[in-house]
């Protein structure tokens, strides 16, 4: 999952009162560390960039935890490595802290999680015990692989296949219909998206809220690695969608704003112009707040031009952890438990978290479940529906989506956050007119310099 704004850094957030163990660890002589497994934790500590999975944690979870844990969350923001970084410092030292300091999981998103499947600060979730992933989706399993060896190092709540998610009563005045399925016809191709462009313009409209908005769905079809023999380049798909962006900023179908900018969440009220925002099933229930607040019901999603996934939440193993058996049983049942992803795919009796504690605020939060067999049965359940989309199914959707992503090991680096993140925010200085081309290019190298001094381009 992506991100909410929020406010503060917290380097041990909030404590839970709601009480069982994992490792010390021991050098095999090939530069690598063993784990050691034991059971005597007492404080459970989970490392996190949001409150998304706390929210869920504590409305589903917590309840059945065994008596006398405590449950303290380590939280970051994500912005600009801040996540990473402290996540860093916290797992190199994790295998001699102290019991109460110790991290027991932690969480890692698409752009990042090559580089900690592939450390030692991850455990094998198989030597912990969790060796059922019948019903978990295949590109969620492959994306928490070693690149070697094809050792399991996380599991997930959540899928995210990607839609494009419509202003209804936006595309009735342009298209004539708010039918998901006759919008998907005239929206089902990049041609189709830019010509509906000129007519949303006609209109008064803009096609999307950000110039930045189609960059995951172009970025996520990418056939070629940023990072090659450590030299960087632009990807086909980087260029296929800085061209588009190009053409929808002079031609004013879009606005130059990052995705999360006031100017961006101002087109999700009533008098909003923004025909088409981009995101899967986390970024309408969780990021968009004004429009749940605002213009609930007024909202359908589609496949669009092109099928995208966007981010994602695996639960990982700290190495260090004293608490192996309560580890093992969260991530059993945070893909397994029937009742449990049920819930995820309700969204409902959730309280929105801030500042590290629940409010008294509802917050509906619904969730495309990694689950297939529960994903099917609400797929085929004429009830169903998200009542932010209208009542819309859109598991129905995108459960077709879900099932085609394909996660290439190749195409992923230790820098995707970097390259998914900063590059695109980058050329704002672009397309705003405050930097030629040429700067904005520059700029991003020297900040890339900064990551790694050894890459080159």
């Amino acid at each position: 999952m992506k991100k909410r704004i929020l406010a503060g850094v917290l380097s041990a957030a909030t404590v839970l009162t709601l009480t069982t163990g994992l490792t010390g660890c021991k050098d095999n002589g090939a530069g690598h560390i063993d784990p050691v497994f034991t059971d005597d934790g007492k404080k459970l500590r989970i490392a996190c960039w949001n409150w998304e999975f706390a929210e869920y944690f504590d409305a589903f979870y917590a309840s059945k935890l065994p008596e006398g844990i405590t449950v303290e969350w380590a939280q970051f923001p994500n912005e600009g490595k801040n996540y990473q970084d402290n996540l860093d410092r916290l797992l190199k030292a994790n295998i001699d802290a102290p019991a109460d300091e110790k991290i027991d999981i932690f969480l890692a998103e698409a752009d990042y999680i090559k580089k900690y499947v592939n450390s030692d600060y991850s455990l094998d979730v198989k030597s912990l015990g969790v060796t059922d992933t019948t019903n978990a989706y295949k590109y969620v399993l492959d994306a928490a692989t070693t690149d070697s060896g094809n050792v399991l190092k996380g599991v997930s709540f959540q899928a995210c296949p990607g839609a494009v998610i419509i202003r209804k009563s936006i595309a009735k005045d342009v298209l004539g219909t708010d039918d998901p399925n006759e919008l998907q016809s005239k929206l089902d191709s990049w041609d189709k998206f830019n010509a509906v462009a000129a007519d949303a313009k006609a209109k008064g409209y803009m096609m999307t809220p950000s110039v930045l908005e189609t960059y995951r769905a172009f970025a996520n079809n990418a056939t070629t690695s940023y990072l090659n023999d450590n030299k960087f380049a632009p990807t086909e798909a980087f260029n296929n969608w800085f061209a588009q962006s190009k053409e929808f900023v002079s031609k004013g179908y879009t606005q130059v704003c990052d995705l999360w900018d006031p100017p961006k969440d101002n087109q999700m009220l009533a008098d909003g112009k923004a025909m088409c925002f981009f995101g899967p099933s986390w970024y309408y229930n969780f990021s968009m707040g004004t429009a749940q607040k605002n213009t609930n019901g007024d909202w359908c999603v589609i496949q669009g031009p092109q099928a995208y996934f966007w981010g994602g939440t695996w639960l990982l193993a700290a190495n260090g952890t004293d608490n192996s058996s309560l580890v093992k049983q969260i991530m059993n049942d945070f893909m397994n438990d029937t009742e449990l992803m049920e819930k995820l795919v309700k969204g409902t009796g959730i309280k929105e978290w801030k500042d590290g504690k629940p409010t008294s605020a509802d917050h509906y939060n619904p969730c495309f479940a990694n689950n297939k067999a529960i994903i099917k049965k609400y797929v085929e359940d004429a009830s169903y529906g998200n009542s932010f989309l209208g009542g819309q199914n859109d598991l129905a959707v995108m459960t077709s989506v879900a099932d085609n992503i394909v996660w290439k090991k190749e195409l992923h680096t230790i820098y995707d956050q970097t390259f998914n993140e900063t590059l695109p925010k980058t050329m704002l200085d672009f397309f705003s007119g405050n930097a030629s081309e040429e700067a904005a290019w520059n700029k991003f190298y020297n900040e890339l310099a900064t990551v790694d001094s050894k890459i080159t381009h």
